[in-house]
């Protein structure tokens, strides 16, 4: 096996145990009659585009942008995983990574799609339960950060990388997330 094919394989075979990983640590039915693990697009209330990997892409460390929402798209798929009192971790359907603040909660700090593990930077504060229209905030340190998921400048540009910007409550951090679109 080619030395390409073999990191294909790895990648999926890591994607399928991060699956298996969260539905383990506590995807269950809940009170609300949800059943199934299900794979949703998260939209932005702003410029109505749904986040995916730069490109569709399924390699590590890669831009998560905002692009035309496509349903199907598993690009566009992610899993919520509740991981505490309104503190989520997302999985990409495609990839197999999750959503990552890749560095500090700062103003610009970039989100990115990389291994899922157990880590603050990948970790967020919705401050409802899922589903549901909400923030995305950063939890850098296992702690509120007052830093949201933001598209820059409200724009509704394909393919704008989102970030990480101090939270507030425009509709550039305002997102659509657990519903099918």
């Amino acid at each position: 096996m080619n030395a390409s094919l073999t990191a294909r394989w790895r990648r999926v075979l890591t994607g399928l145990a991060a699956v298996f990983m969260l539905v383990g640590v506590g995807l269950t039915a809940s009170a609300t009659g949800a059943s199934a693990a299900a794979f949703h697009p998260i939209k932005n209330s702003g410029s109505g585009l749904c986040l995916q990997p730069q490109g569709g892409s399924t390699a590590e460390l890669v831009a998560i942008v905002q692009m035309p929402c496509q349903r199907g798209n598993p690009a566009q798929g992610w899993l919520e995983q509740r991981v505490g009192s309104h503190h989520y971790m997302f999985l990409n359907q495609a990839s197999g990574f999750c959503f990552d603040v890749f560095g500090p909660a700062a103003n610009g700090t970039r989100v990115l799609q990389g291994q899922c593990k157990r880590i603050s930077n990948e970790e967020f504060n919705t401050n409802v339960d899922l589903p549901a229209i909400t923030v995305l905030e950063s939890r850098v340190g296992f702690r509120d950060t007052g830093f949201c998921v933001d598209v820059p400048g409200g724009q509704s540009t394909p393919g704008l990388a989102v970030q990480v910007f101090r939270c507030n409550g425009t509709p550039a951090q305002s997102w659509v997330v657990g519903f099918d679109l």
